[in-house]
């Protein structure tokens, strides 16, 4: 149904039931969180089993209708079970969250053909195979969202060639499947945040979180939740007519951060000339 002009919809998500991958940490467990406050049937998913049991189990005690599944994103046997798995429980599917994901800063003359393939698998052939395996399942509950997570690795360049590779990819394979599920009444969207204050960015090399800081205009991370709320929206239908679409929750730093570190930059020049 189409909705009427000028309603104003809270994310809501009552009924619906969602699988987020990479989902037993970070920003994916704040994800699943915020899904179940927001009234879905959460299957959290991820290759941590022990962390994921804890957080189904968590829901679980908070009344929310919660499971955990084991789950590889570079295996297709995995994403039968799961779907599998998904339509014995629940009989439907209205939102998949394809977060998983690795990062390996490496450059082109670093990063070796494993590396590449590993980063590949995960990020990219993760999103691929996740949305092929359970697209269908949606297709049957009469559509739904998927949301994909990039990054700004997405949208500029990293220094690490293989990580920024993925990402792009996970951008153009967003938009391809929105084109090709717009038929089965199925949204795909993706989200591209900055640095985010998980457990990911505390085994960042030295130096790296302080030049982030310095580089993002807002002058900090991320905090999970907050891209996970951006992450919500999309899964809801307050974002019913976005797709193919891109959610960027940087801190200004695609937008403004060349401007803003010349800026910095220049303060620092003018005080070493000034002798400050």
């Amino acid at each position: 149904m189409r909705p009427m002009d000028g309603a104003i919809r809270a994310s809501d998500l009552s009924g619906k039931v969602a699988l987020v991958t990479g989902a037993a940490r970070g920003l994916g467990s704040a994800a699943v969180r915020l899904l179940a406050e927001r009234g879905a049937s959460v299957v959290a998913c991820d290759v941590r089993s022990a962390e994921g049991e804890q957080l189904a189990a968590d829901l679980r005690s908070f009344g929310h209708p919660a499971r955990f599944l084991t789950l590889d994103v570079t295996s297709e046997d995995d994403w039968h079970s799961a779907e599998r798995a998904v339509t014995h429980e629940f009989g439907a599917l209205h939102v998949l969250v394809n977060n998983a994901g690795t990062i390996l800063r490496r450059g082109i003359t670093e990063a070796t053909l494993s590396d590449w393939h590993r980063v590949m698998d995960v990020n990219v052939t993760g999103v691929f195979l996740g949305t092929r395996q359970l697209a269908p399942l949606m297709r049957d509950a009469g559509g739904g969202s998927i949301v994909n997570v990039s990054s700004t690795a997405g949208l500029i360049a990293h220094h690490d060639v293989a990580y920024t590779a993925s990402k792009w990819a996970v951008r153009g394979l967003t938009k391809a499947t929105a084109l090709d599920l717009i038929g089965w009444n199925i949204r795909v969207n993706s989200v591209h945040p900055a640095t985010i204050d998980t457990p990911l960015t505390d085994a960042a090399p030295d130096g790296h979180l302080e030049a982030n800081r310095g580089a993002i205009p807002m002058g900090r991370e991320a905090t999970a939740s907050e891209v996970a709320e951006a992450i919500v929206f999309l899964a809801s239908d307050a974002s019913s007519f976005m797709t193919g679409s891109e959610i960027v929750v940087d801190g200004g730093l695609s937008t403004a951060g060349v401007a803003w570190m010349r800026a910095r930059l220049q303060r620092l020049a003018i005080e070493r000339l000034s002798g400050g």
